[in-house]
């Protein structure tokens, strides 16, 4: 990185507070729809990965939570305290009040840059939760891990939903198509929105994002001391991104899932 990790979560968390709203506004049903009882946004092989560890009663921090709707869901499965973090005001003022709209008012939610969460939270949680759209967004992949890790009671559970990092090669048309490389190291640049539900483009805040490769995961992982229990490589769309790719013959994995266990020291 030729800039430090502060310049680039500063600008990029600036362009999702300006997103905020447009989010909103595509998405303003959700406030009727986290009514239901029954409401679960999480996608399959997540939902079944979550079910796998019973989060009845346990606690639950989502790192980088959006507008929290995927928390919700798996507080509607019977979690007991969930925390929501974000480094987006207006995304945490949207989770607050969808929160609220289901009844939920129990669910916490706390705005700060990721890399600068106080360590008030430390060893607090049984489970930690990211969900599609965050690694990319890290200038600092293992300081990243070591931070959703420090959250974590020894034994607690890490799970991860993400774009598969082979999607970097990618960029996305009709069709999309390979236009770079795997091992790319430079960021992507970008200006014209953060809009992944109708793909409008604005002009928007600079952003960025990384490329890291499956390695670079597994090794962040790793040197933090976390255990890998689970890993599914999914064909098919997770994240709005490439989405047309799942119905190629030849498609390439779309997403990937991963659960982890904290070490004991």
């Amino acid at each position: 990185m030729s800039k430090s990790t502060d310049f680039y979560t500063k600008r990029t968390l600036e362009a999702w507070d300006e997103a905020a709203p447009i989010h909103a506004s595509i998405n303003a049903a959700l406030h009727e729809k986290v009514a239901d009882p029954n409401f679960n946004n999480l996608n399959r092989d997540f939902d079944s990965l979550v079910n796998r560890f019973e989060v009845s009663n346990k606690s639950v921090v989502q790192v980088c939570c959006n507008n929290g709707i995927d928390l919700l869901s798996v507080k509607k499965k019977g979690a007991g305290r969930c925390l929501g973090i974000d480094g987006s005001k207006a995304f945490v003022d949207q989770a607050i009040g969808l929160a609220q709209a289901a009844g939920h008012d129990d669910i916490e939610f706390f705005h700060s840059d990721i890399y600068d969460l106080p360590d008030v939270f430390q060893g607090s949680f049984d489970i930690a939760m990211i969900t599609v759209g965050v690694l990319g967004w890290m200038p600092d992949l293992t300081r990243f891990m070591g931070i959703c890790s420090s959250l974590l009671k020894d034994g607690g559970i890490l799970l991860i939903e993400e774009l598969h990092p082979i999607l970097n090669m990618y960029e996305e048309g009709n069709p999309s198509n390979i236009d770079g490389s795997y091992f790319r190291k430079e960021p992507f640049i970008e200006s014209d929105g953060l809009d992944y539900f109708s793909y409008k483009k604005y002009d928007g805040k600079e952003n960025y994002s990384f490329p890291h490769s499956m390695a670079d995961i597994l090794t962040a992982a790793i040197d933090n001391r976390l255990q890998l229990l689970h890993i599914k490589e999914l064909a098919y769309n997770v994240g709005n991104f490439c989405a047309d790719l799942e119905h190629t013959e030849n498609n390439p994995p779309l997403g990937v899932n991963f659960a982890w266990r904290k070490g004991a020291v």
